[in-house]
C-alpha cells in the first residue's frame, strides 16, 4: 500500500509542475535499496492519473546507485554493485546517505 501514496505524491508533484498541460513522460529515479516495486507504481499511477493531465503518461525509471558515508573515515562514495565496505578505509561502517527513495527527475509535457 506504499506504493500507493507515494504514486499518488508523485502524480500530485507532476501535476502541479504541467501547469495543466498534457503529461507525456515522467521521468523517475528509483535506488538499490528502495522497497517501492516499478510495477506497482506503474499500476497505481495508470488508475490514479485517469481523467488528468497525467493520463496516458509513460513512466520511465533510472536505477541510480546508493551514496554512502564512511563511519570510520567520513569518505563518501557510491555504493558499486554488492561491495559492502568503504572504498577508502575498507571498513564496514558505513551510513546510507540516498538509494532508498524514488524521485520525481522530470516531466515532459505538451
Amino acid at each position: 500500500m506504499h506504493e500507493f501514496s507515494l504514486t499518488q505524491n508523485l502524480l500530485d508533484i507532476a501535476l502541479k509542475n504541467a501547469n495543466s498541460r498534457r503529461i507525456v513522460n515522467v521521468h523517475l529515479l528509483i535506488g538499490p535499496f528502495s522497497d517501492e516495486r516499478e510495477e506497482s507504481i506503474q499500476f497505481y499511477w495508470r488508475d490514479l492519473a485517469k481523467g488528468t493531465p497525467g493520463e496516458g503518461a509513460q513512466l520511465h525509471f533510472q536505477r541510480v546507485k546508493a551514496e554512502m558515508k564512511c563511519l570510520a573515515c567520513g569518505g563518501t562514495f557510491n555504493l558499486d554493485g554488492e561491495e559492502s565496505l568503504c572504498v577508502y578505509c575498507q571498513s564496514d561502517r558505513l551510513r546510507l546517505l540516498s538509494g532508498d527513495e524514488v524521485r520525481l527527475e522530470r516531466i515532459e509535457v505538451e
